[in-house]
């Protein structure tokens, strides 16, 4: 019996991008006295980013990037999920992903996704659940520490386009699992 194996790819081809988009986990609304961008997570946030980061390395999904916005919940959010993989993850925090349009968001995977075949974008509604609805091609609620995963047909990240081919793969929330 032979078993037909195909060839590895080459060093120059190419390999289909992975877009994961995220909305970060519960935050504590308690103490009135912080700013929106310096919120925490609240337990409830503490217990879904790790469990949300288990169930992507259940698919095989772990991001070699992440833009991550700049306020606190994002940052514990991702900082939690990473305890959780078994590879590095690089993460870029960025401002620009505070409360950002969904055309922000979509800016900062072309220009920032590298030669990384996975990136995740972790930011807030009401943008993240706007863009995850644009790809999806229809209305998506994105809830705390909701995690969609998207099939780009695009070699890189610099020809991400309005009119790219987006197939929506995977959509979790913490109360799906």
């Amino acid at each position: 019996m032979t078993t037909e194996v195909s060839d590895p790819p080459s060093e120059n081809s190419c390999v289909p991008k992975t877009l994961i988009l995220m909305r970060h986990a519960k935050s504590d609304w308690g103490d009135s006295s912080l700013s929106d961008h310096d919120r925490p997570l609240n337990r409830r946030g503490h217990r879904d980013a790790p469990e949300m980061a288990k169930w992507l390395t259940g698919l095989g999904v772990i991001p070699g990037r992440v833009l991550c916005s700049s306020a606190l919940r994002t940052c514990q959010t991702i900082r939690l999920m990473q305890e959780r993989w078994p590879v590095e993850t690089d993460v870029m925090t960025m401002e620009s992903l505070y409360l950002a349009s969904p055309e922000t968001l979509w800016r900062s995977a072309t220009s920032n996704g590298g030669d990384h075949e996975c990136v995740m974008v972790l930011a807030h509604n009401p943008g993240i659940s706007q863009l995850t609805s644009m790809m999806a091609d229809r209305s998506i609620e994105m809830p705390t520490a909701a995690i969609a995963v998207f099939q780009l047909n695009v070699d890189y990240w610099s020809e991400l386009s309005i009119d790219t081919d987006t197939d929506l793969v995977h959509f979790m929330s913490p109360k799906q699992l």
